[in-house]
């Protein structure tokens, strides 16, 4: 049994336009998922002071995302390493962001371990909704839902930055080789002073005693 030649023209002309649209499909889809948000928010260790947990709201995404909201206030400013500060709930963050460009973070001060322990628990659900324009500039809503978590921090290690520590030094915030070489200053001017008053006071009494 031959196959004429006419079939596998007609195969072709079905076949042909599906394989280009399953084609097309894929590439759109591609480039939808790099063009889309993806909001991420969670706590982590400060870079800076060794005891502080920054809040970190990251766009890992490949678009750009536009009023970017929360489903419930975040808390942050939540102070105590072992037992947990006095909170006042109004400071928690509830902000409106106009802009979060892929790959960019923005970082809060959210306090301390024994703090954020006490209003996040378990884990806290949080979810982050916001506008975005896909490849065919269509407009769009997002969300992603991030649960935040303090636990994993317990025993990680702590410690200032070397630029936090310079800070506090020039500062006189902590006893550093800053503060004893400033106190030794001190007392090396004030000597000094002492010294030319005793040498001003000679050459008066010698102009004087001419």
């Amino acid at each position: 049994m031959t196959i004429e030649p006419a079939y596998f023209q007609i195969a072709f002309y079905v076949v042909s336009p599906f394989l280009t649209f399953l084609a097309v499909a894929i590439a759109y889809l591609a480039i939808y998922r790099q063009s889309k948000p993806n909001i991420i928010v969670h706590y982590e260790p400060s870079d800076d002071a060794g005891s502080i947990i920054d809040l970190v709201v990251q766009n890992y995404g490949g678009g750009t995302a536009k009023d970017v909201q929360f489903s419930k206030a975040i808390p942050i400013l939540c102070f105590g390493i072992e037992q947990a500060d006095p909170v006042d709930s109004s400071t928690f963050l509830r902000v409106k962001i106009p802009i979060l460009a892929p790959g960019k973070s923005l970082r809060y001060m959210g306090g301390q371990y024994g703090g954020l322990l006490a209003q996040i628990g378990d884990g806290y659900p949080v979810t982050a909704t916001y506008d975005y324009r896909t490849p065919l500039r269509i407009k769009k809503k997002g969300k992603d839902t991030s649960v935040l978590d303090v636990q994993y921090m317990a025993a990680m290690h702590s410690g200032n930055s070397a630029a936090y520590d310079l800070a506090d030094a020039m500062k006189g915030r902590n006893n550093t080789v800053f503060i004893k070489t400033n106190k030794q200053l001190e007392m090396i001017s004030k000597e000094l002073t002492r010294i030319a008053a005793v040498l001003e006071d000679s050459n008066e009494s010698a102009s004087e005693n001419a």
